[in-house]
């Protein structure tokens, strides 16, 4: 568990050490100073998890909506597409060559996923 200070935003809290309270990973700066919270983490009263956790959760949650007889393809297809989800969410105004690239998905999927989601395509002219 993170011994983070208290401030406005669990964004700008910092602590000696953050550790994941799922997979238990943790990080600190070598020199023993207080640091933010890494950006591909999050904390919540829930916990403070690393980005592999937090992807694992969302690929949980879609499994816990399938059928019961579900078939493994088509859990294989929920996990997937929930983890293309999470990174359309996370990083809305990345291309999706690279959430494609990080989720090791095809771009049309990534493009299919922000469609469901309603998100607009990122802004080209900013890359």
């Amino acid at each position: 568990m993170s011994t983070a200070t208290a401030t406005t935003s669990a964004k700008n809290s910092t602590a000696k050490k953050w550790t994941c309270d799922h997979c238990g990973v943790s990080i600190s700066l070598m020199n023993g100073e207080a640091a933010r919270l890494p950006e591909s983490w999050e904390t919540s009263r829930k916990g403070t998890y690393c980005l592999n956790c937090r992807r694992d959760r969302a690929a949980q949650a879609a499994l816990e909506t399938a059928p019961e007889n579900c078939s493994l393809e088509a859990r294989a297809k929920l996990r997937r597409a929930a983890l293309i989800e999470f990174e359309v969410r996370r990083r809305p105004d990345e291309g999706d060559g690279v959430i494609a690239k990080s989720c090791r998905s095809s771009v049309s999927a990534v493009s299919a996923a922000r469609q469901r989601l309603k998100l607009p395509a990122p802004d080209r002219s900013c890359k």
